[in-house]
């Protein structure tokens, strides 16, 4: 159906691999929220699709024996996308590719200047902060900024990041990830008397999200008031990462106060949101420089709940956690004050009230996912200008 707003000289081109990695919410939330825009995925791998269900995902899975073979030996010699894309890409008349991630931009770039279509291209962290210190990415970068329409950043930590590693600053534009509000459930604050305190983390078992902080934390807390639940959702990309927390909460004697969830689905973790008390997130920078760039999806998340945030003076966290405002942000690696605001915020449930409100209106006010679409369709619309 064609309307006097519906853009009709072709789609946009997602570009991201694997379509969609399970923390890539964030990702899905872009797809299903533009309007004005027909959407397609080119993908190198099709996974999640139960979770993030889409129409028109493509990948190499969709083609003969013979040039899935041939594409995977493509990939592995050269490290580069989009072989055999070419004719689904002149019946589509793209009018332009958006990358999600800087190493997916690199490695589909000359497949795209092929094509001759204008690039976008949202850096998210890593592929910044942790690839942007390698000698081999640094020079693929330098073509990718030298092709590129333009790049966005979730704030002004990871714009500047980008402009240190060459990106010109004047084709950086600052895009916040957004989340529909209206969806989320509004955190009920009544609690049966002499409940646990519960206390909610969400993140991979990554260095940088500092869960190893969060449990130091946690060991103090419950000297203090053992009335506390500490739940962890997430896990890491080995045994061995699973393994290191387990053992790190036996070690801290915290096994009792613990409770170690593994991966949910969006809609559970969702779910464990509305029942928490606390939201925990000390994201830090790990020891080879990866850190959040922007700001953890599941921090604007659990804001628009209404959850109180203890976080990090990281990134671009203070951008969604205003300090004593919405939360409370501490510098990286203190677990001493993390305990100690968390202390407060269990002492004072008036103030996790007050902080929680002021979250979700400032979730509402700045990362709104139709807000941001829009911002978002109109870089589309000026890129193609």
């Amino acid at each position: 159906m064609e309307t006097r707003d519906r853009e009709t000289k072709g789609a946009v081109v997602h570009l991201v691999t694997p379509y969609l990695f399970y923390t890539g919410s964030w990702v899905y939330s872009q797809l299903v929220g533009i309007t004005n825009f027909s959407n397609v995925v080119f993908t190198q791998r099709k996974e999640n699709l139960d979770l993030f269900p889409f129409e028109k995902v493509f990948s190499p899975e969709d083609f003969a024996y013979l040039k899935r073979v041939s594409n995977k030996i493509y990939r592995r010699l050269t490290d580069n996308y989009g072989l055999f894309f070419g004719g689904m890409t002149r019946r589509l008349h793209p009018r332009l590719f958006h990358a999600h991630m800087g190493f997916e931009a690199a490695r589909w770039l000359a497949f795209v200047k092929r094509s001759n279509i204008p690039l976008v291209t949202t850096f998210y962290g890593l592929d910044v902060s942790q690839l942007g210190r390698i000698e081999a990415w640094k020079k693929r970068y330098e073509r990718l900024f030298d092709y590129g329409t333009v790049f966005l950043a979730e704030g002004a930590f990871l714009k500047k990041q980008l402009v240190d590693i060459g990106c010109p600053a004047e084709r950086v534009i600052i895009q916040h990830l957004g989340v529909s509000v209206a969806k989320y459930p509004k955190k009920q604050n009544e609690k049966k008397k002499n409940a646990r305190t519960t206390i909610l983390q969400v993140s991979s078992f990554r260095e940088k999200k500092g869960i190893e902080y969060s449990l130091q934390a946690i060991a103090r807390v419950v000297k203090a008031d053992p009335n506390i639940e500490f739940r962890l959702i997430g896990r890491g990309d080995s045994l061995q990462a699973d393994n290191a927390i387990s053992s790190l909460i036996d070690r801290l004697g915290i096994a009792s106060y613990v409770k170690q969830l593994g991966s949910k689905s969006h809609s559970e973790t969702i779910l464990e949101m509305s029942q928490a008390d606390i939201f925990l997130h000390p994201s830090v920078t790990a020891s080879n420089g990866d850190n959040e760039g922007g700001a953890p999806v599941s921090v604007i998340e659990a804001s628009a709940i209404g959850l109180p945030v203890v976080s990090t003076l990281h990134a671009d966290i203070p951008e969604v956690v205003r300090d004593g405002i919405t939360g409370w942000l501490v510098p990286e690696r203190d677990s001493n004050l993390l305990a100690e605001k968390l202390l407060d915020l269990i002492k004072r449930p008036e103030r996790r009230e007050a902080f929680g409100r002021s979250g979700r209106k400032h979730v509402s006010t700045e990362y709104e996912i139709s807000v941001q679409v829009k911002k978002l369709e109109e870089i589309y619309r000026q890129v193609n200008r």
